[in-house]
Protein backbone atom coordinates (compact mmCIF):
# COMPACT_ATOMS: atom_id res chain seq x y z
CA UNK A 1 0.00 0.00 0.00
CA UNK A 2 1.27 3.42 -0.74
CA UNK A 3 0.95 6.74 2.11
CA UNK A 4 -1.41 8.25 0.09
CA UNK A 5 -4.04 5.05 -0.19
CA UNK A 6 -3.43 4.80 3.46
CA UNK A 7 -4.20 8.91 4.23
CA UNK A 8 -7.33 8.31 1.89
CA UNK A 9 -8.36 5.63 3.99
CA UNK A 10 -7.82 7.03 7.84
CA UNK A 11 -9.51 10.16 6.19
CA UNK A 12 -12.29 8.07 4.93
CA UNK A 13 -12.44 6.49 8.24
CA UNK A 14 -12.96 9.28 10.17
CA UNK A 15 -16.08 10.68 7.95
CA UNK A 16 -13.77 13.99 7.21
CA UNK A 17 -13.76 15.39 3.48
CA UNK A 18 -11.10 16.68 2.01
CA UNK A 19 -12.47 20.50 2.35
CA UNK A 20 -13.44 19.55 6.18
CA UNK A 21 -9.51 18.48 6.95
CA UNK A 22 -8.74 21.72 5.30
CA UNK A 23 -11.38 23.48 7.52
CA UNK A 24 -9.60 21.99 10.48
CA UNK A 25 -6.08 22.24 9.62
CA UNK A 26 -6.85 25.48 8.50
CA UNK A 27 -4.63 24.81 5.34
CA UNK A 28 -5.73 25.46 1.57
CA UNK A 29 -7.85 22.01 0.25
CA UNK A 30 -4.79 21.59 -2.26
CA UNK A 31 -2.47 20.68 0.87
CA UNK A 32 -4.55 17.60 1.66
CA UNK A 33 -5.26 16.73 -1.94
CA UNK A 34 -1.56 17.26 -2.81
CA UNK A 35 -1.10 14.31 0.25
CA UNK A 36 -3.92 11.84 -1.35
CA UNK A 37 -2.60 12.11 -5.04
CA UNK A 38 1.24 11.54 -4.12
CA UNK A 39 2.90 15.13 -5.12
CA UNK A 40 5.49 15.92 -2.91
CA UNK A 41 4.55 16.72 0.24
CA UNK A 42 6.40 16.93 3.93
CA UNK A 43 6.21 14.39 6.25
CA UNK A 44 5.68 17.05 8.76
CA UNK A 45 2.78 18.14 7.23
CA UNK A 46 1.18 15.00 6.78
CA UNK A 47 1.55 14.67 10.50
CA UNK A 48 -0.26 17.83 11.75
CA UNK A 49 -3.29 16.55 9.24
CA UNK A 50 -3.31 13.10 10.70
CA UNK A 51 -3.48 14.74 14.46
CA UNK A 52 -5.87 16.82 13.11
CA UNK A 53 -7.97 13.84 11.85
CA UNK A 54 -7.05 12.01 15.43
CA UNK A 55 -4.30 10.11 15.18
CA UNK A 56 -1.67 10.73 17.65
CA UNK A 57 1.77 11.53 17.16
CA UNK A 58 2.75 7.37 18.14
CA UNK A 59 -0.53 6.07 16.85
CA UNK A 60 0.29 2.80 14.92
CA UNK A 61 -1.80 4.49 12.25
CA UNK A 62 0.92 7.50 11.96
CA UNK A 63 3.92 5.00 12.49
CA UNK A 64 2.65 3.10 9.72
CA UNK A 65 2.01 6.39 7.31
CA UNK A 66 5.48 7.20 8.25
CA UNK A 67 6.85 4.55 6.83
CA UNK A 68 5.19 4.44 3.72
CA UNK A 69 6.45 7.79 3.29
CA UNK A 70 9.63 7.31 4.08
CA UNK A 71 9.15 4.81 1.53
CA UNK A 72 7.65 6.49 -1.09
CA UNK A 73 10.28 9.47 -0.88
CA UNK A 74 13.56 7.34 -0.44
CA UNK A 75 12.63 4.40 -2.98
CA UNK A 76 13.76 1.74 -0.12
CA UNK A 77 11.25 -0.98 1.00
CA UNK A 78 11.61 -0.41 4.62
CA UNK A 79 8.18 -2.24 5.55
CA UNK A 80 9.68 -5.66 4.15
CA UNK A 81 11.47 -7.78 6.47
CA UNK A 82 14.11 -8.29 4.89
CA UNK A 83 15.14 -4.32 4.05
CA UNK A 84 14.98 -4.02 7.46
CA UNK A 85 17.68 -6.76 8.13
CA UNK A 86 19.28 -5.04 5.58
CA UNK A 87 19.83 -1.64 6.83
CA UNK A 88 20.52 -3.20 10.61
CA UNK A 89 23.50 -4.45 9.14
CA UNK A 90 24.46 -1.59 7.32
CA UNK A 91 24.07 0.20 10.05
CA UNK A 92 26.22 -2.09 12.10
CA UNK A 93 28.91 -2.31 9.45
CA UNK A 94 28.61 1.71 9.47
CA UNK A 95 29.05 2.24 13.42
CA UNK A 96 32.01 -0.08 13.45
CA UNK A 97 33.66 1.83 10.72
CA UNK A 98 32.65 4.88 12.80
CA UNK A 99 34.42 3.44 16.04
CA UNK A 100 37.52 1.93 13.42
CA UNK A 101 37.81 5.91 12.57
CA UNK A 102 37.48 7.58 15.74
CA UNK A 103 40.31 5.01 17.48
CA UNK A 104 42.43 6.54 14.47
CA UNK A 105 41.52 10.16 14.96
CA UNK A 106 42.62 9.48 19.23
CA UNK A 107 45.66 7.92 18.19
CA UNK A 108 46.72 10.88 15.40
CA UNK A 109 46.09 13.47 18.16
CA UNK A 110 47.69 11.67 20.98
CA UNK A 111 50.68 11.15 18.25
CA UNK A 112 50.88 14.71 17.02
CA UNK A 113 50.50 16.34 20.63
CA UNK A 114 46.84 18.80 19.31
CA UNK A 115 45.51 20.74 22.44
CA UNK A 116 41.84 21.85 22.00
CA UNK A 117 42.57 24.96 20.37
CA UNK A 118 44.43 22.89 17.33
CA UNK A 119 41.83 20.97 16.97
CA UNK A 120 38.73 24.23 17.03
CA UNK A 121 41.36 25.58 14.24
CA UNK A 122 41.20 22.56 12.18
CA UNK A 123 37.82 22.06 12.34
CA UNK A 124 37.19 25.84 11.66
CA UNK A 125 39.58 25.11 8.80
CA UNK A 126 37.54 22.33 7.31
CA UNK A 127 34.17 24.12 7.03
CA UNK A 128 35.61 27.00 5.78
CA UNK A 129 37.98 26.27 2.85
CA UNK A 130 37.65 30.12 1.58
CA UNK A 131 38.77 31.72 4.74
CA UNK A 132 41.93 29.08 4.88
CA UNK A 133 42.77 29.80 0.78
CA UNK A 134 42.61 33.76 1.80
CA UNK A 135 44.53 33.49 4.79
CA UNK A 136 47.22 31.16 2.53
CA UNK A 137 47.12 33.66 -0.36
CA UNK A 138 48.13 36.39 2.50
CA UNK A 139 51.30 33.91 3.85
CA UNK A 140 52.15 33.36 0.29
CA UNK A 141 52.38 37.72 -0.34
CA UNK A 142 53.91 38.04 2.45
CA UNK A 143 56.79 35.44 1.77
CA UNK A 144 57.15 36.25 -1.70
CA UNK A 145 57.61 40.43 -0.49
CA UNK A 146 59.78 39.61 2.54
CA UNK A 147 62.26 37.43 -0.22
CA UNK A 148 62.24 40.12 -2.74
CA UNK A 149 63.31 42.34 -0.14
CA UNK A 150 64.66 42.33 3.66
CA UNK A 151 63.64 46.28 4.50
CA UNK A 152 60.98 47.06 2.48
CA UNK A 153 60.59 50.90 2.05
CA UNK A 154 57.26 53.53 1.35
CA UNK A 155 58.26 56.11 -1.29
CA UNK A 156 55.71 58.81 -1.20
CA UNK A 157 54.85 61.10 -4.34
CA UNK A 158 56.25 64.40 -3.97
CA UNK A 159 53.29 67.12 -4.14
Amino acid sequence: MHYTQLFRTLREAKGVTIEGLARQARCHRNTVANVESGRPVKFKTISELMVKMGYGANSVEMKSIALLWLEAVSGLPFSRPEAGRAARKAIGSYRAAARQMARQLDQAIAREGLSAENIRLLLFAVRNPDVLAIVGRIRDLAFSLSAEDQSPTLIAAEP
